[in-house]
């Protein structure tokens, strides 16, 4: 029978070891570490990430702040960027996307100060990913990697194929994948027969963002899913992944479920690189905490 994954309990724990860590050290912090998100938009999967990054950063035991920068242009947006980087009770910035059309996002990059910059959106943070030291983890590749772990343990050798290529997650992932053994291969839109791909992998990632993308004809028997994807279904009237869990029941060896799978360890990815921010900043060492035994 398929392991379908579903990681809010194994965050929870994940969330216990983030805030005994930030006790053990709160009498040289001083203060709460404190994750600034700056929103423009009203949308419904911006408001619904907001929800979660506030409920699992109340079980760690850090601050957030929202700053809402709805109606700025583009200078002003960057300067509010500017100003948090240079506040002091500041520990994380994290930009939800998307911006407003008149808004550039590479500029808003810009703004950024990479010391702050937990979602791993600046190039010198994506620059050490590559480096294969990473200032912060990436965190959807880090969420993924900590599924596939809980679930097939050392991924040494294993054959690894990543549907998408984007800056945020394809990247990132592969070279976390390469820098654990992993043999890896990414498709993409002008990949020739991505199926004869998919199916060559003991793990297939995908984060396409296409509804049911990935049926039992581009799976391997006794493969590994991780669903990263996720859209919304308006005659369904909810989110669902890439993968139609239907058609791989009983052929993969597991998957991640969609909401519940990769995304809460992707916040819990993100909560640990703002601590990791405030800890650095006080010249304390950090460790990210252990997600739990594999499967």
């Amino acid at each position: 029978m398929t392991i379908i994954l579903r990681t809010s309990e194994l965050a929870q724990s994940y969330l216990a070891r983030l805030k005994a860590q930030i006790r053990s050290q709160q009498k040289i912090l001083d203060r709460t570490p404190t994750l600034a998100v700056v929103t423009g938009s009203s949308d419904a999967g911006p408001s619904a990430y907001l929800r979660r990054i506030s409920g699992l950063a109340e079980q760690a035991g850090i601050n957030l702040q929202v700053v809402d920068i709805a109606g700025q242009n583009e200078r002003n947006f960057c300067q509010t960027v500017r100003e948090l980087g240079a506040n002091k009770q500041i520990d994380g910035i994290l930009i939800l996307f998307p911006l407003p059309e008149e808004i550039s996002r590479q500029a808003i990059i810009d703004a950024l100060p990479p010391e702050k910059d937990v979602d791993c959106l600046h190039p010198l943070n994506l620059g050490s990913i590559m480096n294969g030291a990473p200032y912060f983890e990436p965190c959807t590749a880090t969420g993924a990697l900590m599924a596939t772990e809980h679930l097939v343990g050392d991924l040494r050798g294993k054959n690894c194929v990543i549907i998408g290529s984007s800056p945020v997650v394809g990247r990132p992932l592969t070279m976390r994948l390469l820098d654990r053994g992993a043999t890896v291969s990414v498709v993409h839109i002008d990949t020739q027969d991505i199926k004869s791909h998919c199916r060559k992998a003991d793990v297939l990632f995908s984060a396409v963002g296409k509804a049911r993308l990935v049926t039992a004809d581009w799976i391997k028997p006794e493969s590994c899913l991780i669903d990263i994807g996720i859209s919304y279904c308006p005659d369904e009237g909810r989110v669902v992944g890439d993968v139609d869990l239907k058609s791989v029941e009983d052929i993969a060896y597991a998957v991640t479920a969609v909401p519940d799978g990769v995304g809460p360890l992707t916040t819990c990815t993100l909560l640990a690189n703002t601590v990791k921010s405030a800890f650095n900043r006080a010249e304390l060492n950090f460790s990210y905490p252990a997600l739990s035994q594999p499967q």
